[in-house]
């Protein structure tokens, strides 16, 4: 599914017992996560959309 934070998409999936994390504005991020809830999936989403692209911009350009 899609989600938004601070105006950047995200998808959170769920693969077997993993939780999946795409951010296709970050090089097209992809990982797996091993996580009980969906919960902790977004709470990474959005640490790695802020850490890497709202306080690192001129990195990812």
């Amino acid at each position: 599914m899609s989600f938004h934070h601070r105006g950047i998409e995200y998808f959170i999936g769920l693969y077997s017992t993993k939780f999946t994390i795409s951010i296709p504005a970050l090089k097209n991020y992809f990982k797996e996560i091993d996580v009980k809830k969906v919960d902790a999936a977004h709470s990474h989403a959005q640490f790695i959309i802020e850490e890497e692209l709202l306080n690192n911009p001129k990195k990812h350009r």
